[in-house]
């Protein structure tokens, strides 16, 4: 019989009935999902202590299988020697009809009778066993089917929270922006008006942007991703209400701006942190649709450089100094990264996409002129140990400067042997602990000769310091770590200065034995009898007497200081030693790691 068309029509209604109210059905929200899995996730646990169960009751099971199987033989035994014993007795009854079988007869039939029951019995707990393990084969596919129905909510959740979150990051929005601009003089009015309405379209973008991800669900980890790529933001349109100066020459640009955000397709699943399949559906997307990226209108760049206290200057605006990071529309532009004393970073860039832009700033070769004085910056923006400059050229050092040497670079040297305050710094940071420390003792003069004492170092030395003396109980290998360190947080090449360097500085061009003339007077430093108020009984803070002509501080006397010669020379004099042995060209050596209360060091700074 032929079916007529109505009548198929009508038999595959339910199924046209159930697809199309399966397009009309909403999809699955991450709490409806979540539900599901919370659910599943119990299911799974009372299948997995079911399985578990079911475990044990087949060992208990198979324990007692093993039990009927040695009972059998047991019965199989009595059965055979019962029917042994009764062969015996009937042949027995051949030759002598007068023996009875009863007894024979009966005890071979009660040994049939146990051997067929518990055969029987054999039989049911068999297939007893069996059943229970086709239950267990059975619960074990169940928990496989509900860890692959976990695993598929897992991969819905995710879809969901991509859908969920493209949701609340694409809608338009117009915002109320204004921007006040200082104007450089050389600008025209139009110029101007130009820029501050540039500068007021790039807040209302990164205002949008920053509302945008305010309201998203899971906004902690859509702000912690978003420098791994661009919400793709369009102005569509914008119109100025108000511009114009006030308070004399601050320029200020009210507009509206309508705004909407386009997201490439693989943008939810990079702010997630989730794999790029989950942004297309199951089997569309290969590894080139994946990167296949629409063309961003606004994008960030991110300027960073070794310096600090520098300026970034994007198409003329000043940005202030790295770290910044500024969100610019595609397209051209120059870039100016400036600082004094440093060689311009001057570039035109053609910025597609967010663009990370490291730069070097190089030092000015030889900018300084002797005896100027300057200072890098470490993190955080405290102020490195003060340099005095010094410039390359002939110098006269040795006795009475007898030996001509060329100097062939330039350098910074610290004006001030490094404080207590500053090597404090430097351990609260690194959390250092110094030869000293590590031996538990520094050392001392007594009497001419070389002391130990116990459980002293830089923090207490034997004496009484304040946070501007110059640090003591240092060995050559604590300078160098902390020189090593100035390095790391200031993007300079910090080190002890040598030999050379060290005397150079210190005599700023004299030629007699201490920077003021070739003999000590009482009161321009401290050193041991000098009827100074420290002479012999500690060091002195840093500035307590005069510099020398060059703007350096105790290049007579208060600490030896450390050169980074490997023969272990320290230079200066110190507290504790007398006039004469601070004279510029003395020498005082040491072991490396060795520490004394009356040695500390000041650092140099390489020039470029």
């Amino acid at each position: 019989m032929r079916t007529t068309l109505p009548t198929l029509l009508l038999a595959l209604s339910p199924c046209l009935i159930s697809t199309h109210a399966m397009a009309e059905t909403a999809a699955p929200t991450v709490v409806s999902i979540e539900d599901q899995l919370l659910s599943t996730h119990a299911k799974l646990k009372n299948a997995l202590e079911a399985h578990n169960t079911q475990q044990q009751n087949i060992a208990q099971l198979q324990d007692k299988q093993q039990q009927t199987e040695h009972d059998q033989q047991t019965f199989n035994t009595k059965f055979l020697a019962t029917k042994a014993q009764l062969e015996i007795d009937y042949k027995q009854m051949i030759d002598d009809p007068n023996v009875d079988l009863a007894a024979s007869q009966k005890a071979y039939q009660d040994a049939w009778k146990d051997l067929k029951q518990h055969q029987q019995y054999a039989l049911n707990s068999e297939q007893t066993l069996e059943d229970e393990k086709h239950i267990y084969e059975q619960q074990k596919a169940d928990i496989q089917t509900l860890e692959q129905a976990i695993t598929a909510l897992d991969s819905q959740k995710v879809r969901a929270r991509v859908e969920r979150l493209k949701t609340e990051l694409s809608p338009s929005n117009q915002i109320n922006v204004s921007f006040t601009n200082r104007c450089h003089s050389s600008m025209t009015i139009a110029q101007c008006d130009n820029q501050t309405r540039e500068l007021a379209l790039q807040k209302a973008v990164k205002q949008f942007q920053a509302e945008l991800i305010e309201k998203t669900t899971e906004s902690k980890l859509v702000q912690s991703n978003i420098a791994k790529t661009s919400l793709n933001i369009h102005v569509l349109r914008h119109k100025v209400s108000e511009s114009g100066f006030y308070d004399g020459e601050r320029y200020r640009t009210v507009m509206n701006v309508d705004l909407e955000s386009r997201l490439n397709d693989s943008t939810p699943c990079t702010l997630l942190g989730v794999d790029k399949q989950h942004c297309f559906a199951p089997g569309y997307a290969s590894a080139e649709q994946f990167n296949n990226e629409k063309e961003i209108a606004w994008v960030t760049l991110f300027v960073r450089s070794n310096q600090y206290d520098d300026n970034v200057m994007v198409d003329g605006v000043s940005y202030g100094s790295t770290p910044v990071e500024i969100m610019l529309p595609v397209g051209s532009h120059h870039i100016v990264i400036q600082k004094e004393g440093y060689q311009t970073f001057d570039q035109s860039l053609n910025i597609k996409s967010d663009y990370p832009l490291r730069v070097n700033l190089k030092e000015t070769i030889n900018r300084l002129s002797a005896g100027e004085k300057f200072a890098d910056l470490i993190k955080g923006g405290i102020e490195a140990p003060q340099l005095v400059a010094m410039v390359p050229g002939e110098y006269l050092i040795g006795e009475h400067g007898s030996n001509q040497v060329h100097l062939d670079h330039a350098f910074g040297i610290g004006a001030l042997p490094v404080t207590v305050a500053q090597f404090d710094h430097f351990v609260r940071q690194t959390d250092y602990q110094t030869d000293a420390e590590l031996k538990n003792t520094c050392t001392t003069i007594v009497d001419g000769e070389v002391t130990a004492i116990a459980k002293s170092y830089w923090r207490n030395p034997g004496f009484k310091q304040g946070a501007d003396s110059p640090v003591v109980c240092i060995s050559q290998n604590d300078a160098k770590a902390y020189a090593k360190w100035l390095s790391q947080q200031t993007g300079s090449q910090y080190r002890l200065p040598n030999e050379d360097e060290w005397e150079i500085a210190s005599r700023a061009g004299s030629q007699t034995n201490y920077w003021w003339g070739d003999h000590f007077v009482a009161g321009e430093a401290n050193t041991g009898w000098s009827s100074s108020p420290w002479s012999n009984t500690s060091t002195s803070p840093v500035k307590s007497f005069k510099a020398n002509p060059l703007g350096l501080y105790d290049t007579v006397g208060n600490v030896w200081q450390w050169t980074s010669s490997s023969q272990g020379i320290a230079k200066g004099g110190a507290w504790n030693f007398s006039p004469d042995q601070a004279v510029a060209h003395a020498r005082l050596y040491l072991a490396p790691t060795s520490t004394a209360n009356y040695v500390g060091f000041r650092i140099v700074r390489e020039i470029n």
